[in-house]
């Protein structure tokens, strides 16, 4: 039987910065019903990638090799968001604003290099870090909520490695683990 690993890639958030989110996720908690992200798993997902083959790790790392040849990035963190829009939130995000551009360039190479071992393109792409997915919440407290921490700052962080990352669920939430570091030169 072929054993199976739900996997996706992800640029780590440094634990500085998760203490930040923190703040905004016990605030943002008050405000509706909703799944807080644990801050042990708090990242930016570059390409959720499901379920692959164990067997087919290696080739896919093979392929993803390019990332260490991007130099290490400055990436600043500003602004919380919703998805699909504020006027109905299902994830409530933050934003990077200083080296997004860096971060859509490997995102296409990611893309690009992993089209020909059967994954599809993502048609949208927009650099986040998830706090929380929400069931249901107060549209006008969320909007105004949203429109008071557009500017917010967060803070920077020196990009120096991206992961491909395991994720096993569990009753109590996913469990991530490190399959391979691409570190960054």
């Amino acid at each position: 039987m072929v054993s199976m690993v739900r996997a996706f890639i992800a640029i780590p958030c440094p634990e500085e910065l998760k203490k930040n989110m923190l703040e905004i996720q016990r605030a943002i908690n008050k405000l509706g019903k909703m799944k807080l992200v644990e801050p042990e798993n708090i990242h930016l997902t570059l390409k959720f990638l499901g379920y692959v083959e164990d067997n087919k790790l290696n080739k896919l790392i093979d392929a993803l090799n390019f990332i260490s040849e991007n130099r290490k990035f400055e990436i600043s963190l500003r602004g919380i968001g919703a998805f699909p829009g504020p006027g109905y939130v299902r994830v409530i995000w933050v934003g990077v604003d200083k080296g997004s551009d860096k971060i859509m360039i490997i995102q296409r190479g990611i893309d690009e290099k992993l089209s020909s071992h059967g994954f599809e393109k993502d048609k949208r792409f927009h650099p986040h870090f998830t706090l929380a997915r929400v069931r249901s919440v107060d549209k006008q407290q969320i909007r105004r909520f949203l429109r008071e921490k557009e500017t917010l700052e967060f803070g920077s962080f020196e990009v120096t490695e991206i992961n491909l990352m395991e994720s096993k669920l569990s009753p109590g939430g996913p469990i991530y683990s490190i399959i391979h570091t691409f570190e960054l030169s």
